[in-house]
């Protein structure tokens, strides 16, 4: 499910490069949570940034976005523990956050004026280039943590090591809320409505 949720919200990303993050409700948390394998309240240090995928993608009205996809890795101290059990587990070193959207740049062609021909008798043409209002660097990213607060942090075991599912810098308010979800478990969640 959390996968299906990762991939529907990056693809929307995706597709919608100029739009901005969806809102992260208590009900995304609470699945997160009781989904996760581990729940910890951590200090983070960015270890690593990996690019995985850089676009360059231009539209019909010749509006040109540019942005990549990227992934970073930290390095954690826990200073405790809200679900889980590391003594029976691997120690946890290093986490990853799920691929996220970086977009650079948004540019459009707003006029072509033809200069001369060049040495090949190719058209050289001077393009007048337009910056969006939205051309500022934006980050599509629910999983950055800042080095310099306290954060509890959701993760998920993978082959590969634990991927944050959800981070928060930690307070009474979200502390109020896991400890909520915990002592309500699945009952947490509304009852649908039943189907004709």
């Amino acid at each position: 499910m959390k996968k299906l949720m990762s991939i529907l919200a990056l693809s929307f990303m995706i597709s919608n490069p100029g739009q901005s993050s969806r809102i992260i409700t208590s009900l995304d948390i609470a699945r997160w949570y009781l989904d996760s394998d581990l729940v910890l309240i951590c200090t983070v240090n960015r270890i690593d940034t990996i690019y995985i995928n850089h676009y360059d993608s231009l539209s019909a009205d010749k509006i040109q976005v540019r942005f990549d996809e990227v992934k970073e890795r930290y390095h954690i101290s826990i200073d405790s523990l809200i679900k889980g059990d590391l003594i029976k587990r691997e120690p946890v070193d290093t986490i990853v956050s799920p691929n996220f959207l970086i977009k650079y740049s948004k540019t459009q062609e707003i006029g072509k004026e033809f200069l001369e021909f060049d040495s090949k008798g190719d058209s050289v043409f001077q393009l007048e280039i337009q910056l969006s209002d939205d051309n500022a660097y934006f980050d599509f990213s629910y999983f950055r943590l800042n080095i310099e607060k306290k954060h509890l942090v959701i993760l998920t075991k993978t082959i590969s090591g634990y991927v944050i599912d959800y981070q928060s810098e930690c307070n009474e308010s979200i502390l109020k809320l896991i400890a909520e979800i915990k002592t309500k478990d699945e009952s947490y969640f509304p009852d649908l409505p039943d189907k004709d």
